[in-house]
């Protein structure tokens, strides 16, 4: 789906800016809002939102491993808050690198007031 799975630069860019706008498939859209709910709402996931993966063709196995990863990117980004570890040098090494795939303009630019900076 995006560019590293053979997608294109301008599917990456849409799906970073909107994915609920982005040409992809029906199976693809429901596991992208699954993770957005198991991100932001997890005490809200139901066993009709696991059953929508599979009505859409998802396994099984593809639904433990779309919770892993979302869980994963998850706990990564909050020990990173947790410690006030601030992404932004390493982003930007990546954005360099991968700049001439993908617009990462926005990669690891937060807005936050001079109160918020990280420690």
């Amino acid at each position: 789906m995006a560019h590293g799975a053979g997608g294109s630069v301008e599917l990456v860019q849409q799906l970073k800016a909107n994915y609920r706008e982005a040409d992809i498939s029906e199976q693809e859209m429901a596991m992208l809002e699954y993770a957005e709910l198991l991100t932001v709402q997890p005490s809200n996931v139901m066993k009709t939102d696991v059953d929508r993966l599979r009505e859409v063709g998802w396994t099984d196995a593809d639904i433990v491993d779309i919770v892993h990863q979302t869980a994963l990117f998850n706990y990564m980004v909050r020990v990173a808050d947790g410690l006030g570890i601030d992404p932004d040098e390493y982003m930007e090494k990546l954005e360099e690198r991968d700049r001439h795939v993908v617009d990462t303009s926005t990669w690891g630019k937060r807005n936050r007031t001079a109160a918020e900076e990280p420690v």
